[in-house]
């Protein structure tokens, strides 16, 4: 099978998986309270009549089957409602396009790190395995996994940025700093490509500690998976023969293991940088960083139901995404794996 029609296959099993979201965010919404309460604010709240006439606009006087049904039909023209009165009744897809920049741009950071981090440990822990390395490593990894991210993000705000001040306490940019053109929504590409460095790093600056603090989890999982790869391709009869013909340590375990081993972290990997989308609200509560996270708090809140139903289509479509990458990068990782 080729790549076309492996991706064309893939994006369009996304299509039932999307209704089977919808339908079950949908329902459960649904059964918390009245949709329309979303669109009222403490003066309205009182009056029947502009009450009914919400009801009536969004069909929230039929049965939830026909609701569900009007809802899919704005969902196949990408309708995903309005936003309740918290975010000021404009479309959700606007809304999520405004919040989504700043949270990719934390798992990106969050991502890079788990990966410059997470695989070199790794290795290093396979390398020197029942060494002092190991068991620093592994201690790391056990530390990283067990920490909660809330106590985790007061933590290093206090020692990092209260007590020294090495990094700023919250949000993206200082407010004296005017943001850099908007091209991507996130602060430091678009830094980057407008040339401005020193907005560049400063808004590296912001990001550090809540990427850090966002991806330590899948950093120390990504490190657990990458030691036990890396120990089973090392017994391996091909890394055997490798040494047995001269080769270096160095070139057995950089070309020879390291790329085998690193097949099933890339699942990992795209699993966890899922992960870092949908698991940001927790982190952009305790560093005031607005994005889609944050955004999906005050939607539970409102009883947004618009909102809270967008948001969790958002973060399906981006794990089978995710998992679509991962399946391609297979075949370039390992050339006995083919399409099917």
């Amino acid at each position: 099978m080729k790549l076309r029609d492996y991706v064309i296959r893939r994006l369009l099993l996304l299509i039932p998986v999307l209704i089977g979201i919808s339908f079950i965010t949908f329902f459960l919404s649904h059964m918390i309270g009245d949709p329309a309460a979303a669109w009222l604010s403490e003066k309205t709240a009182g009056q029947p009549e502009l009450v009914e006439k919400i009801r009536a606009a969004h069909h929230l006087d039929d049965p939830l089957v026909i609701q569900y049904y009007y809802y899919l039909v704005d969902l196949s023209k990408l309708d995903l409602g309005r936003t309740g009165r918290n975010e000021g009744g404009r479309p959700v897809v606007q809304a999520l396009m405004d919040y989504f920049p700043a949270t990719l741009e934390l798992a990106i950071i969050g991502m890079i790190l788990c990966l410059l981090i997470g695989i070199p440990a790794g290795i290093l822990s396979a390398i020197y395995k029942d060494k002092w390395v190991d068991h620093i490593v592994r201690l790391g990894a056990l530390v990283g996994v067990s920490m909660p991210v809330f106590w985790l993000g007061l933590i290093v705000k206090y020692w990092l940025s209260y007590k020294f001040g090495w990094f700023p306490l919250d949000g993206r940019l200082p407010y004296s700093i005017t943001p850099p053109p908007d091209v991507t929504g996130m602060y430091t590409f678009d830094a980057l490509i407008a040339g401005q460095w020193d907005t560049f790093f400063i808004a590296v600056r912001h990001a550090i500690l809540p990427s850090f603090c966002l991806a330590l989890i899948s950093m120390a999982i990504i490190t657990r998976m990458m030691r036990s790869s890396m120990l089973e391709t090392m017994t391996q009869d091909y890394i055997r023969t490798a040494r047995a013909k001269g080769l270096s340590e160095r070139i057995v375990i950089l070309k020879h293991a390291l790329r085998n081993a690193l097949t099933p972290t890339t699942t990992v990997a795209g699993i966890a940088f899922g992960g870092l989308l949908s698991g940001a609200v927790m982190t952009e509560t305790i560093f005031s960083w607005p994005g889609i996270g944050r955004f999906s708090v005050k939607a539970i809140g409102a009883t947004d139901f618009a909102s809270i139903m967008g948001f969790a289509m958002l973060i399906a479509i981006i794990y089978v995404f995710a998992n679509l990458i991962v399946d391609i990068l297979y075949v370039y990782l390992d050339p006995r794996v083919k399409y099917g």
